[in-house]
């Protein structure tokens, strides 16, 4: 099995490329890796830009171009609840895309897309009950959009309108690439700002959140 990993700045991807990594050429403007993971072959792939369409080509070169049999995602995430503290680790369970309306030509409503059954689209069962045998950690909903959002007020409203604890700009693009490519994904994410933080909590802590997501894929790749 080969395990196609996803971050979406380098920041993400330091624990990964200090592991040994190997670069690989002739990939464009992605920046690609090859390491290991336990009994597994990874390949780490890494966009010029952030955002949903940076993330969708990411994961698509992963799966098209090197034949990634599952894609983890690791990234760093705001809170949009008090209850969600700085550092926490989670699992994302489900994805709301709250740029996507429609809404002025059909009687969809605004983040529903209609060829998923609800707003919210569910992660790949199976692949989290997986992870959560060997790291018990909680399970989240992700309001993502290509915005950073730092105002508490809107944060709270994304919480209020979705049901979403975290929120960030690549997780739609992760999970519906996957979705059309019947390719499992999973997100893991850790908090770098808090529902009162805003950009310069994000910069100061965005390093020590990603720290550990090498020791985390390693743990996670046990139960697969």
């Amino acid at each position: 099995m080969t395990i196609g990993i996803f971050t979406a700045v380098v920041t993400e991807a330091l624990s990964f490329l200090d592991s040994g990594a190997v670069k690989l050429s002739g990939d464009g403007a992605f920046s690609v890796y090859k390491l290991n993971l336990g009994r597994y072959d990874a390949v780490l792939c890494c966009p010029p830009s952030v955002g949903e369409i940076a993330a969708a080509s990411a994961c698509q070169l992963l799966i098209t171009k090197y034949n990634a049999d599952v894609i983890l995602n690791f990234g760093v995430v705001g809170a949009l609840t008090d209850k969600t503290s700085l550092f926490s680790t989670v699992f994302v369970g489900d994805v709301v895309h709250y740029d996507m309306d429609t809404s002025e030509i059909d009687p969809l409503p605004v983040g529903r897309y209609e060829c998923f059954d609800d707003v919210a689209v569910e992660c790949d069962k199976a692949l989290l009950k997986k992870a959560l045998s060997v790291c018990n950690i909680p399970v989240v909903r992700c309001a993502s959009a290509d915005k950073f959002v730092s105002d508490a007020a809107k944060k709270t409203a994304l919480n209020a309108n979705y049901g979403a604890e975290v929120c960030d700009m690549e997780s739609a693009g992760i999970l519906f690439t996957c979705k059309f490519n019947n390719i499992p994904c999973l997100m893991v994410k850790c908090i770098s700002d808090s529902l009162i933080g805003g950009a310069d909590e994000y910069e100061q802590n965005c390093v020590k959140a990603a720290q550990n997501f090498m020791e985390l894929a390693t743990e996670i790749c046990v139960g697969l």
